[in-house]
C-alpha cells in the first residue's frame, strides 16, 4: 500500500510539473516575472496599495529602450565618471542597468542596487537590473556568495544533465536573491577550432540544445529572464567585433539553433550582434539591419530583442568607408531595425548617452514610422515592469 502511495504521489508532482512549465513558456516571460516565487510559503500574502505609474514624456519614453553599464565596484564611490552616471540615471530614467566589474560579491551587488533604486521614487518605474553571466571568464557576479560557474563550454559539453540542473539552479537562486532581472546567457553559437569565443562556446549541436535548455529553465524559475547569445551565430568568428568587423556566412546548424530553443520558449531575450553577413543586407552589419533583426520580431513576437554593445567598432563601422559612425547614428539604425533594448556598454560616458537621447528624442517627435518602432519596443519594456 505504501508503494502504491508513493507511486501514485510521483505521478502527481510529474503531472504538476509538467503543466508549469508548458504555462510557463506558452504564455508571454513577463506574466511570470513579477509572479516567480522560489520559496513557496502557506501564508496569503497581504495585498499592497498600487501605486499608479507616471505618464512618461518623450524623452523617458526613448530612455527606457536604452540598457546602460554600470560599475558596481565604482557606483557607491565619489568618484566623478561613477557620480556622472548616476546622475544620468536619475535624470533620464533608463530602461535597464546592466552590472560591469570584478568578482562582485552579494554585498556590492545589494549596495549598488540600493544605490541605483535610491535614485527613483515609487512612481517611476524602475530600471531591469541585467548582467553578464555565461560561466568561466564572463561571469560578472563571481565574487563572495555567489558560485563560480565553469566555463560553458565544459558545462554544456561535460556535466552530466543532473550536474548542469544543480549548479544552474543554485546560481539562479543567488543571483534572484541580489535582485537580478535578466541575464544575458546562455551562450549557443556553436564554436569551431578558430572561434573568437574559444571557451565561451560549445561545439556539439545537441549538448547546446540540451544544457541552454537547462539553463533557461533554472532561471525562469525564479523569474529571471535568460538572453540567447548571439544572433546570427558568431563561433566560427575570427576577429572580435569589440575592435573590428568582419562577415561571414552562417551555417545552416548556426541559425537552427537559435530555431529549435525559440520554438519552445519564445517568450525569453535574444540579442543580436555586429556581424555582416556575406553577400546580404548591403554589407550592414545583422543588428542594424530591418531584413535581420525585424523578421526575427515577425516570427517570434514575444521574443525582447537586445543588442550586443553598440559601442563596439563593428557596430560603428560604415560600410564603403573607414569613417565610423556615430553613437547615436548607430542607436536609430537599432531601433529602426527592430530591437527593443539598445546596450551602451561601460566605454560609454553619462554626456554620450544624453546625446543618444537627445538624437532618439528628435527621431521619435519627427518620424511617425520612428514613433511607432519605439512605442512598439516601450510596450514591451513597461510589460515586464509590471
Amino acid at each position: 500500500m505504501r508503494y502504491l502511495t508513493t507511486k501514485i504521489l510521483i505521478f502527481i508532482l510529474f503531472v504538476l510539473a509538467g503543466l508549469s512549465a508548458y504555462n510557463y513558456f506558452k504564455k508571454p516571460f513577463w506574466s511570470n516575472f513579477q509572479q516567480a516565487q522560489p520559496t513557496p510559503s502557506a501564508s496569503i500574502p497581504t495585498p499592497t496599495p498600487t501605486i499608479a505609474k507616471k505618464e512618461l514624456i518623450d524623452r523617458e519614453k526613448v530612455a527606457q529602450l536604452l540598457a546602460v553599464a554600470v560599475n558596481v565596484d565604482a557606483v557607491t564611490s565619489e568618484a566623478t565618471e561613477s557620480a556622472s552616471m548616476l546622475r544620468f540615471i536619475k535624470d533620464y530614467r533608463p530602461g535597464m542597468v546592466i552590472y560591469f566589474g570584478e568578482q562582485i560579491s552579494t554585498e556590492s551587488a545589494a549596495l549598488a542596487t540600493t544605490t541605483i533604486y535610491d535614485q527613483f521614487s515609487q512612481q517611476d518605474y524602475k530600471p531591469l537590473i541585467a548582467v553578464d553571466h555565461e560561466g568561466g571568464t564572463v561571469q560578472r557576479l563571481s565574487g563572495d556568495g555567489f558560485t563560480k560557474l565553469d566555463s560553458w563550454q565544459k558545462i554544456a559539453g561535460s556535466y552530466s544533465i543532473a550536474q548542469q540542473k544543480a549548479v544552474l539552479n543554485q546560481s539562479a537562486k543567488e543571483l534572484y536573491q541580489s535582485g537580478i532581472n535578466i541575464v544575458f546567457g546562455p551562450v549557443v553559437d556553436l564554436a569551431s577550432g578558430s572561434a573568437v569565443l574559444k571557451s565561451r562556446a560549445a561545439a556539439d549541436l545537441e549538448q547546446t540544445v540540451t544544457a541552454a535548455s537547462n539553463y533557461i529553465y533554472a532561471f525562469s524559475q525564479y523569474g529571471i529572464m535568460p538572453v540567447l547569445k548571439h544572433f546570427p551565430g558568431i563561433g566560427s568568428l575570427k576577429q572580435d567585433p569589440h575592435f573590428t568587423v568582419s562577415s561571414m556566412t552562417p551555417s545552416k546548424t548556426d541559425t537552427a539553433i537559435f530555431s529549435r530553443l525559440l520554438d519552445t520558449f519564445s517568450n525569453i531575450g535574444l540579442m543580436t550582434t555586429h556581424v555582416r553577413i556575406q553577400d546580404k543586407f548591403n554589407n550592414q552589419v545583422c543588428s542594424l539591419t530591418a531584413e535581420c533583426v525585424g523578421k526575427l520580431g515577425e516570427i517570434y513576437p514575444k521574443v525582447l530583442l537586445i543588442t550586443d554593445d553598440l559601442a563596439m567598432k563593428a557596430a560603428l563601422s560604415q560600410p564603403g568607408t573607414t569613417q565610423a559612425k556615430s553613437l547615436e547614428q548607430v542607436a536609430v539604425e537599432a531601433v529602426r531595425a527592430g530591437n527593443h533594448v539598445l546596450v551602451l556598454g561601460p566605454g560609454v560616458t553619462a554626456e554620450d548617452l544624453e546625446k543618444v537621447v537627445y538624437t532618439l528624442q528628435e527621431q521619435y517627435q519627427d518620424s511617425a514610422s520612428f514613433r511607432a518602432k519605439v512605442d512598439a519596443a516601450l510596450a514591451k519594456i513597461l510589460e515586464l515592469k509590471k
